[in-house]
């Protein structure tokens, strides 16, 4: 196929390569929905961000009263209560990263009235090797404590089997409370509260328990975005000049401008 324009005796031709066209139409789009993706994931994680500030301004509610709420609207809602350790109670989170550093996220089973509540005091370090397991001081006895109730965005990804332990301390992959309801009702013999409470980082009670509110950034999310878009148009641009003789034809034009 060819367009021919008359311009001080050079035509503008245009020869499509079919190689080269099937590439850019494949890969084209796929560029550009990539870069829309980004844009969208960004917006994503700037109402994650949006809705924590909000409702860290909020006072903290009580058990049941979170437990009326629909369940679309207990993200991050701070929460506050008297609980029971035990001290021999918990479960080690594996494999949990901080600032490159391997370790463990403590969840305690801590006695509330009625309820057991499945409470996340934050990370600590542990042996890279794995020869050696660490031995977290829990609190024992009654405590007040505040937190935030956590819901992961979705399934955790495991590897083989993450059963609730019969027996305690015991590490798991994941805390998937879902699953372990009817084993963790019998196993405490109340009801459990289905789902996570995280540790506010300046409780007594806890380790290290800074919260990341999104793995990465709004800024981060647009400027893959931007990379997208800017490869998209590195190829758009390719695919112009490599299947005609546009760059000559301009540089024949800006020529006979000048004289």
């Amino acid at each position: 196929m060819s367009v021919e324009c008359n311009q001080t005796k050079m035509n503008l031709r245009v020869e499509l390569d079919w190689r080269t066209t099937l590439a850019t139409v494949l890969l084209f789009p796929t560029l550009v929905s990539l870069g829309f993706w980004q844009l969208e994931r960004g917006d994503e994680k700037a109402g994650l961000i949006t809705r924590l500030e909000e409702r860290r301004l909020e006072p903290p509610m009580s058990l049941p009263a979170a437990l009326r709420l629909p369940t679309d609207d207990l993200a991050d809602r701070q929460v506050t209560f008297t609980g029971s350790f035990n001290a021999q109670d918990f479960v080690l989170l594996d494999n949990r990263l901080r600032d490159g550093r391997f370790g463990y996220e403590v969840v305690a089973f801590v006695s509330a009235d009625a309820l057991v509540v499945p409470l996340n005091l934050g990370w600590i370090e542990g042996d890279r090797s794995r020869m050696t397991t660490p031995s977290p001081e829990l609190p024992d006895g009654e405590h007040t404590v505040r937190g935030r109730i956590y819901q992961p965005a979705g399934d955790a990804f495991l590897l083989g089997e993450n059963k609730f332990p019969e027996g305690r301390p015991a590490i798991v992959q994941q805390l998937t409370l879902s699953s372990w309801a009817e084993p963790m009702r019998a196993a405490f013999e109340r009801p459990v509260f289905p789902y996570e409470i995280r540790l506010l980082p300046a409780e007594p009670t806890a380790f290290r328990a800074e919260w990341a509110v999104v793995n990465q950034t709004p800024a981060k999310h647009r400027g893959y975005a931007v990379q997208w878009f800017t490869m998209a148009l590195a190829l758009g641009l390719a695919f112009i000049f490599r299947s005609s003789n546009l760059a000559a034809w301009l540089r024949h034009r800006l020529v006979s401008n000048g004289s």
